[in-house]
C-alpha cells in the first residue's frame, strides 16, 4: 500500500511539472487545480514539496491577478536549479549538442562542423567531445540524454543505420557509445519524429491529437503524432516520405527504389529548375547567386521573383502528391511544417494549402496547415523533448 501511494503521488508531481513545462502562458496553483480535478490544497502540497525539491520555482516579478479567488497568484516555471537534458541533433553537415530544462529552455550549446572526409571514429568522437564540453561547464544535474539523427536510425537497438550521403558511415551503435560515456539513460530518435514530438509537447501540435509533421532539410522526413502520441513504427523508421514514390517509372534513386520524393521536390531539384529558367530572365537576382539556398528560393518568391515562384510551386506540387497519399491513408487533417525560413511568412503554406485542398475528398475548411513554430530547429530541441517525453509518461524519474 505504502508503494502504491508513493507511486500515485509520484504521478501527481510529474503530471504538474508537465503542465508547468509544456504551458503556453503563465500558469499558477488555480490553474492546476481546474486542469488536474485535484483539491488546491493537494495542489499547494505537492508544488512546495517540489519547490524544495529544486524542480519548480515560483515567478514573484510577474504577478498575476486569480478571478475565481480574488486575489493576487504567483505563477510558477521549471527552476533554472533544476535537473537538464543532453540532447545531441546529429544532422549531415555538423554536430549540435545543448543542455535543456524539460520545458525545453536551452541552457548551453555547442557545435561541430564535420570535414568533407569524415571517417566513423573522427565522428564518433565528436559527440562524446561535446558532451565532455557541455558537462564540464553544467552546473545542474543531467538527467538523460536524447540524440536526433537523421534517418533511416533504429530506435530499438539504437544504431544509426544507413543515411544517404553521410560520409559512407553506416551501422553505429551510438546509444550505447554514449551511455557507456554519460551513464545517462539514452534515446536515439529520428529527426523528423522528434520535430513531431516537440511540436506536440511544446509548439503548434498542442491541441491536436493526430499530426503530421513534416521537415524540409536536405531531403525530406515525416513524423507523426497518433492519437496524442508519437508513432514511429516498428523500429523507428516510420516516416521516410522523401522515398516514397511518386513515379514508378522515374530514376533510380541512391536508396535503390524509383521515382522517390526527394528526385523532385529537393533543394538541388530547385537549383536546376533555376538554371533552367535564367536565359529567359536576364534581370533575375538569381543571375548573382552562383548556388541558390532554401532561403534564398523563399526570399526571392515573397519578393514576387517568377523564378522563386516556380521553383517554388514546382517543389510544393510534388510535396503535394506525397502528402495526399499519406493525408488519404491516415485522414489526418493538421500538417506542421519545419524548415529553416528568412522571415516569418506561410508562402509554402498557403500554395501547398491550395494544391492539397484540391486534390483530397475533404473540406478545405478541416484542412490545417502550419509553419513550424521552432522554424527548422524543431529536431534540435526534438532531442530534449525524446528524454522529457519519457519523464512526462512516468518512463523515466525526474523525482528522487
Amino acid at each position: 500500500m505504502a508503494k502504491e501511494t508513493k507511486n500515485k503521488e509520484s504521478q501527481i508531481s510529474n503530471t504538474l511539472i508537465y503542465l508547468i513545462a509544456t504551458s503556453q502562458k503563465t500558469i499558477t496553483r488555480t490553474d492546476l487545480a481546474e486542469k488536474t480535478g485535484l483539491s488546491k490544497m493537494t495542489i499547494s502540497n505537492h508544488i512546495n514539496d517540489l519547490i524544495q525539491m529544486g524542480i519548480i520555482s515560483e515567478q514573484p516579478t510577474n504577478i498575476v491577478y486569480d478571478h475565481s479567488a480574488g486575489r493576487k497568484a504567483i505563477p510558477l516555471q521549471i527552476s533554472s536549479s533544476s535537473p537538464c537534458i543532453l540532447g545531441i541533433l546529429i544532422k549531415r553537415e555538423f554536430c549540435q549538442s545543448i543542455l535543456a530544462d524539460v520545458s525545453g529552455k536551452i541552457i548551453d550549446m555547442t557545435q561541430t562542423r564535420f570535414s568533407p572526409h569524415m571517417t566513423r571514429d573522427e565522428f564518433i568522437q565528436i559527440p562524446i567531445a561535446q558532451y565532455e564540453k557541455l558537462f564540464s561547464r553544467a552546473r545542474r544535474p543531467l538527467i538523460g540524454c536524447g540524440i536526433s539523427c537523421v534517418g533511416p536510425v533504429d530506435n530499438k537497438s539504437g544504431y544509426i543505420l544507413n543515411p544517404p550521403n553521410f560520409y559512407g558511415i553506416t551501422n553505429v551503435p551510438i546509444v550505447s557509445i554514449l551511455k557507456n560515456i554519460t551513464h545517462l539513460p539514452t534515446f536515439l530518435i529520428h529527426d523528423a519524429d522528434s520535430g513531431a514530438l516537440v511540436e506536440k509537447l511544446y509548439g503548434r501540435g498542442i491541441p491536436y491529437d493526430n499530426l503530421i509533421y513534416i521537415h524540409i532539410a536536405y531531403g525530406i522526413g515525416a513524423g507523426f503524432i497518433l492519437n496524442g502520441k508519437l508513432f514511429s513504427g516498428f523500429s523507428g523508421r516510420s516516416g521516410e516520405i522523401g522515398h516514397t514514390s511518386i513515379n514508378f517509372h522515374g530514376p533510380v534513386c541512391s536508396c535503390g527504389k524509383r521515382g522517390c520524393l526527394e528526385l523532385y521536390a529537393s533543394i538541388p531539384q530547385m537549383q536546376k529548375k533555376i538554371a533552367e529558367l535564367l536565359p529567359f530572365f536576364k534581370n533575375s537576382p538569381f543571375q548573382k547567386i552562383t548556388e541558390p539556398s532554401w532561403n534564398d528560393i523563399l526570399k526571392l518568391s515573397l519578393d514576387g521573383d517568377p523564378i522563386a515562384s516556380i521553383a517554388l510551386d514546382e517543389f510544393c506540387t510534388y510535396l503535394s502528391y506525397a502528402l495526399a497519399n499519406t493525408l488519404n491513408l491516415l485522414d489526418f487533417s493538421t500538417i506542421i511544417i519545419g524548415y529553416d525560413s528568412p522571415e516569418n511568412s506561410d508562402i509554402l503554406e498557403k500554395i501547398l494549402y491550395e494544391k492539397l485542398k484540391s486534390s483530397l475528398n475533404m473540406p478545405g475548411s478541416k484542412l490545417e496547415i502550419f509553419h513550424s513554430r521552432f522554424n527548422g530547429e524543431a529536431p534540435l530541441l526534438g532531442s530534449i523533448a525524446v528524454v522529457a517525453n519519457e519523464i512526462f509518461s512516468h518512463q523515466l524519474k525526474l523525482l528522487p
